[in-house]
């Protein structure tokens, strides 16, 4: 949270708000101990004590009713016995005497803290006034949060409030089913997602109640309410003799017809009023027959302000029914729509993150882009060519094997260190008599008190002392004889000791031929072999640079890899169709030229193609020679059996993918493997 409190002075100032609204929503005031019974005043005492405990968490020294509160708590907790109905009577009193003014200060402390995220704050501050005031859209984001974390306990969670508002927002936290359950706790685990989901809740609810709201022209309940307000505020007099044509109107909007107003009870009573209204010129009998019946001016205006506002409540009471009714069905589709969409989101995201967690890092920014990316980005080509490389064990080892170098690896060795031990010991000490420690229980007469050997000389206590010596708790003196004393002991011990190795080579640039002759299966290969080792240098951490050439190159940082344009750059490579002719050259010229900056300074090439190809130039296999010159290895993977030599024989190594053989792959994979023995073997 940020300004000038912690999120825990918030939670702790929001629980102990709630602790005490429960307590004045149930009592105005102190009650009276015998008004109640034994639960209800042990329901007020531990509201009070959980009033107290929470205003403490909030680490806020500086409220006025600190010490106050501290007094109710700790009589009610620490009585040692029961407390009688005075004192029981004056410990209330003096809790509600401060209750207000805690009130205030736990709401000014609550507002000084907003969300760091800028859409909660946001919320909190300028958010519907239909979802509650300020400090209740606090108290509910606070509430959202503590549901979405996992590691606070039950206890100080801040729960959601009984108001519409609260209710709504809770829904959107109930799964239907395991899978949904298992979805929303991976997403509680991500910080940045966790965080991004409480957001879009409270943006969709907002969105709810702003879309429902009954002031806008396209509700289907506006001309209605416009109608009841436009009453609501008639004389009562030319309501109820227009009955007939208001009613009409009333019915003449879209949704008025389904309005329960009973207008012609509402008539009735009208018209029957009128007829007790006394007459202004009546005769003395007249006056007489209908004296019952008849009522003064200031009765009839009474007894017509009643009938009217008993009208306009009517009409109110039975409009807010029904469009609450439909504003919670319409909130709730509109929820419903967008937990589906988020469900399928996640489990999409989460295979996502499975798939591409090498390439990107924060995969938090990642989600408002996730749509897009199964959509438009080719999701399902890059999931089949990562269950290929799931399915294929030698092709996944074949990925460990090329990208198993790091920038720096760390190895352990043992070395010895000096240990300092203390030991106590005990020495034997020259004592006496009046060297005495303090007192013990024993059976020797020489050291026993003077009270107890008293007890010898009593006829009446000489056999309790025999007891007693017999059992041998006389009381007696203690005495010192021995000083405990520190020596230091030297010891050596082991420890493990990180040494960065950093022999290790570094990044990747990766040369991929994409001429028409690898099209087909040599083409699913160089793809697959390409996707494979820039997941593993990505996943250690180290460069991958993708160069992708027939007679000329397209060049691609996977190091670099940003969010959609990343994903987009990969697919549109697996995507590729491969054609025209083959040169190396130009692709291999860019290789040295980064290799001569520092960042890719230290890289491996390497060249994935059937290299059938025209010869190098002998400038460009000078420019190779100078990089190898500088420990810099050129690999080649040959997909096929028919390149051209004089090209292969540049490279360092040279690995060969024959299309026709049937175990390929294992026959690639142990000629890596050769390699990494013979290195091994020139290391020792």
């Amino acid at each position: 949270m940020a300004n000038h409190i912690s999120d825990k002075s918030r939670r702790f100032s929001l629980l102990a708000l709630d602790e005490l609204s429960k307590i004045q929503k149930q009592y105005l005031s102190a009650p009276e101990v015998k008004s109640l019974n034994e639960e209800k005043i042990s329901w007020l005492n531990e509201r009070m004590r959980s009033f107290h405990e929470s205003v403490v968490k909030t680490n806020y020294k500086k409220f006025s009713f600190l010490q106050e509160s501290k007094t109710v708590r700790n009589t009610i907790a620490h009585s040692t016995g029961e407390l009688s109905q005075e004192e029981l009577e004056a410990t209330w009193k003096k809790f509600f005497a401060f209750s207000d003014k805690a009130r205030l200060e736990l709401q000014n402390n609550i507002t000084k803290s907003y969300s760091e995220n800028k859409e909660i704050r946001q919320f909190e501050k300028f958010g519907s006034q239909k979802i509650g005031n300020q400090l209740e859209r606090m108290a509910l984001t606070q509430s959202l949060a503590d549901a979405m974390e996992s590691s606070i306990s039950n206890s100080e969670k801040i729960p959601f409030s009984n108001s519409q508002s609260g209710i709504e927002a809770a829904k959107f936290l109930q799964t239907e089913n395991q899978n949904q359950e298992s979805l929303l706790d991976y997403a509680k685990k991500n910080p940045k997602l966790n965080e991004q989901i409480q957001s879009e809740i409270l943006e969709n609810l907002s969105a709810a109640y702003d879309e429902t709201e009954i002031t806008s022209p396209e509700n289907p309940f506006y001309n209605e309410n416009l109608f009841v307000n436009k009453v609501s505020k008639l004389r009562d007099e030319d309501l109820l003799k227009n009955l007939s044509v208001y009613s009409e109107k009333l019915f003449a909007t879209t949704t008025g017809k389904d309005n329960s107003a009973n207008f012609v009870f509402y008539k009735k009573e009208y018209e029957a009023l009128q007829q007790k209204l006394k007459p202004v010129k009546k005769t003395e009998k007249e006056k007489t027959e209908k004296n019952k019946s008849v009522i003064s001016q200031k009765e009839y205006l009474s007894e017509l302000a009643i009938i009217a506002r008993n009208l306009k409540i009517d009409l109110q009471k039975s409009l807010t029914e029904r469009y609450t009714a439909w504003q919670l069905e319409e909130i709730d589709k509109k929820r419903r729509k967008y937990l589906e969409e988020l469900y399928k989101k996640l489990e999409q995201f989460k295979k996502l993150e499975e798939l591409l967690s090498p390439f990107i890092k924060s995969f938090g920014r990642l989600w408002d882009l996730s749509a897009g990316c199964f959509n438009d980005y080719g999701f399902e080509i890059l999931k089949d060519f990562a269950d290929l490389l799931e399915n294929d064990k030698a092709l996944k080892e074949l990925a460990d094997l090329i990208g198993r170098q790091e920038n720096e690896k760390e190895r352990y060795e043992i070395e010895l260190r000096d240990k300092v031990e203390i030991k106590t010991e005990y020495h034997p000490k020259n004592a006496y008599r009046g060297q005495i420690s303090g007192l013990r229980l024993s059976g020797e007469i020489t050291s026993a008190l003077p009270s107890e050997l008293a007890l010898f000389q009593n006829s009446a206590t000489k056999v309790y002392f025999s007891q007693k010596f017999a059992e041998k708790k006389l009381l007696s003196y203690a005495y010192i004889n021995q000083e405990k004393k520190y020596r230091e002991e030297l010891k050596k011990e082991e420890f493990k000791k990180a040494v960065k190795d950093t022999n290790q080579k570094g990044p990747v640039i990766i040369c991929v031929d994409t001429s028409g002759s690898m099209s087909g299966i040599p083409e699913r290969i160089a793809k697959t072999i390409t996707f494979a080792l820039a997941k593993k240098c990505l996943e250690e951490d180290r460069g991958c640079y993708l160069l992708a050439f027939s007679t000329d190159y397209k060049e691609r940082n996977l190091t670099e890899f940003n969010y959609e344009n990343g994903i987009s750059e990969l697919v549109s490579f697996l995507r590729m169709s491969f054609n025209g002719g083959t040169d190396a050259s130009p692709a291999l010229k860019h290789s040295i030229e980064l290799l001569n900056n520092n960042e890719w300074k230290k890289a491996d090439v390497l060249v994935i193609s059937d290299m059938i190809m025209g010869d190098f130039s002998v400038e460009m296999k000078n420019e190779i020679k100078i990089q190898q010159e500088k420990e810099t290895k050129f690999y080649s993977l040959v997909v096929g059996a028919s390149g051209n030599k004089k090209v292969i024989e540049c490279f360092d190594e040279n690995w060969t993918y024959d299309t026709n053989a049937r175990d390929a792959m294992h026959h690639l994979v142990r000629q890596i493997h050769k390699l990494g023995d013979t290195n091994a073997g020139e290391e020792e």
